[in-house]
């Protein structure tokens, strides 16, 4: 309790006292959406001044959940998070690189920033004895530092990238600014930054941040942090217009209570959260039937990180098998065949030319498709196992997280706990468990996305795009912010409380975000315990969902079959018995929707 005395006297918050409120307000949150569910199955249908009143209660506590969760993120200083702070480390990257991008490429970030430290009086902070850099040949690979400081001809060689000496010099500022100048780098992320993984923006996320990025001086580059907060707000303004303002009021608390936006904090970084403001804006625009202006938003989310595309899977499995059935009828001459999906089409094709569009239009800046090339050779070498970090999320590092060592992080945090005998980060003996377990876990994970696809068939096209989060988890390893995406889930989940599934999945969320954000403050150095917990939770929440879809569809294929047997059994005409079917087809896919 006593943080609950801290945030209301503490003149600014630390990121850890903000964590440790989010455990209360997810929590809260968790229990509301029990609540709402509660009120929609028995207060709802009575339509009294009870049913009213408590309404608006409900509504007025998820606003206080909102007001809190915003205050929260802001630390108590608003001005401090929303007009002062950046982070240095990640403005390094999307910044410092996209402005120089046509100099540096992919592999040129470090060797560079290196160098513009040495010459500017350099080591500012105390480095390691080794730094980490990447070649298109060599991948990532360790170089001691007391070589690179000797080795004058790699000097000349990284000046060289650059048009001139003004240009060295004016990149030398810029760097020293975002190290020295703001708050940002401590001799800690300064070490971490060096034996990271480089720049790994898309070529089509550089062509449009370039121009920005060259625009705007580093003296004034938080200006451009304000870029991911009105893309966030747009989805919000869409969530809203999409499924009313309690939808809108459920995703702004989950992304202010989530831990997956820890890092890097809203308004610090630029161009981080663009891509799921178009996923999220996306699942909106579906809803409401704008299946050409989602295929838009879609295909500009996957040029900007690329696995976005995997939200097609749920309307990719729908539209098959609705091609199918449409034609099945065809081919037995049904008097009134079962829709072609016309509006999926249009989803999939116009996705498809967006994307073309795209990628033709990055060719054409950069003078040809290298880019595109390295940006995929980048990609893969990072995601490999060998590369794998305490920072990674998926079904890989769930099932890597044994249940032996689940009791032995329940006895660790509880008190009075002996320490694990397992190490408290991703170490190669990890990376190695994750290798082997692959022959068995990849079949398993293809099966629960097939699974998953069996049971989207019958969903509205917006449920069915919303759920590609799953194979997501189920088939990559991404870092912790990433699952920010989860966004989608949620507007959709709260798009229809009334649902079962959908407060299940709602207060799955929610609770998730309370148990990581409470170990996160328990003990935070452990960072394997984190995200094991956090990856058997979701393993939950992909189990439950799946089979509740899949119940649902099976009841709506069961309703249908009936409904076409009775109407074959009618001695009508043809035309007849296929109103008849379709009729008893929309009730059935009514009943489904209100399970």
């Amino acid at each position: 309790m006593d943080i609950l005395n801290t945030w209301w006297t503490a003149e600014r918050l630390t990121r850890n006292q903000t964590e440790e409120m989010k455990v209360w307000l997810a929590s809260a949150a968790a229990v509301l959406v029990l609540l709402t569910w509660l009120w929609h199955r028995f207060m709802a249908p009575r339509k009294d001044r009870a049913a009213k009143v408590t309404r608006w209660i409900l509504w007025c506590l998820l606003g206080t959940l909102c007001v809190g969760a915003v205050e929260n993120y802001a630390r108590h200083d608003w001005k401090y998070v929303y007009q002062e702070r950046v982070d240095a480390y990640d403005l390094t990257h999307y910044y410092l690189n996209a402005r120089y991008f046509d100099e540096l490429g992919y592999f040129e970030l470090y060797p560079a920033v290196l160098l513009a430290d040495l010459e500017t009086g350099g080591p500012y902070y105390r480095m390691p004895p080794t730094v980490q850099f990447q070649t298109e040949e060599r991948g990532y690979y360790f170089v001691e530092y007391k070589d690179f400081v000797k080795d004058t001809s790699e000097h000349e060689r990284i000046r060289a990238l650059f048009k001139s000496d003004a240009q060295w010099d004016q990149f030398k500022h810029d760097f020293t600014y975002l190290q020295r100048d703001v708050v940002g780098f401590t001799p800690e992320t300064w070490q971490q930054m060096v034996w990271d993984h480089g720049f790994n923006g898309s070529p089509t996320w550089v062509m449009l941040a370039k121009p920005l990025a060259k625009a705007t001086p580093v003296e004034s580059v938080k200006v451009l942090g304000y870029t991911d907060l009105m893309w966030l707000l747009l989805a919000l303004g869409v969530t809203a217009w999409a499924f009313g303002f309690e939808g809108a009021g459920w995703l702004l608390l989950f992304l202010m209570t989530t831990y997956s936006m820890r890092w890097p904090t809203l308004t610090w970084a630029f161009g981080r959260y663009d891509y799921v403001a178009l996923l999220i804006i996306a699942t909106g625009l579906l809803h409401k039937l704008k299946h050409g202006w989602a295929a838009a938003a879609v295909a500009l989310s996957t040029a900007f990180r690329v696995f976005p595309a995997v939200w097609l899977f749920g309307p990719a499995v729908k539209g098959a098998v609705q091609l199918g059935e449409w034609a099945w009828d065809k081919a037995k001459k049904v008097a009134q065949p079962r829709p072609f999906p016309v509006a999926l089409t249009k989803l999939g094709g116009l996705f498809f030319v967006a994307h073309l569009a795209l990628w033709g239009m990055v060719a054409a800046s950069f003078g040809s498709t290298q880019p595109i090339e390295k940006h995929f050779d980048n990609l893969f070498e990072h995601t490999t196992e060998d590369n794998l970090s305490s920072m990674r999320q998926g079904f890989a590092i769930g099932t890597a997280f044994l249940p032996s060592e689940i009791g032995e992080s329940v006895r660790f945090v509880a008190k009075g706990r002996p320490k694990p005998n397992f190490h408290h980060r991703m170490n190669a003996g990890r990376r190695e468990r994750i290798k082997s377990q692959k022959p068995w876990r990849q079949p398993l994970a293809i099966t629960l996305v097939l699974l998953l696809g069996l049971g989207l068939r019958r969903k509205k096209d917006h449920e069915a795009f919303a759920f590609g989060f799953v194979p997501f988890f189920l088939m990559a390893t991404a870092s912790y912010y990433y699952y920010v995406v989860r966004g989608t889930l949620v507007a959709m989940h709260a798009g229809a409380l009334h649902k079962g599934r959908n407060a299940l999945g709602l207060g799955m969320l929610f609770a998730i975000e309370a148990l990581v954000n409470w170990i996160q403050q328990t003990e935070k150095d452990w960072r394997v315990i984190q995200i094991g917990w956090m990856s058997w939770g979701l393993i939950l929440y992909v189990a439950a969902m799946v089979i509740w879809l899949n119940w649902e569809s099976l009841k709506v294929d069961l309703e249908r079959f009936r409904a076409r047997k009775l109407a074959g059994s009618e001695p009508h005409s043809s035309a007849a018995g296929s109103g008849a079917t379709n009729a008893s087809e929309a009730t059935a896919s009514g009943a489904s929707d209100r399970s």
